[in-house]
């Protein structure tokens, strides 16, 4: 279970820094890496709470 989740969070890091690279390159806007990688990896593990819970639902375990 951990090594699925560790797996989420190194998706999410590169998914933060491509997010945070194409918008102080190409955008032109000042973010800090840090604040997108907070908003990413929030929203990664709420989607994976989301579909945990509705696969224990319908499983019924």
């Amino acid at each position: 279970m951990s090594l699925v989740i560790i797996r989420y969070v190194i998706a999410a890091v590169i998914v933060s820094y491509i997010i945070w690279f194409f918008n102080t390159r190409f955008m032109g806007k000042s973010l800090a890496l840090s604040k997108v990688l907070s908003w990413v990896l929030l929203a990664t593990f709420l989607i994976f709470l989301v579909l945990t819970g509705l696969s224990s639902l319908v499983e019924g375990s």
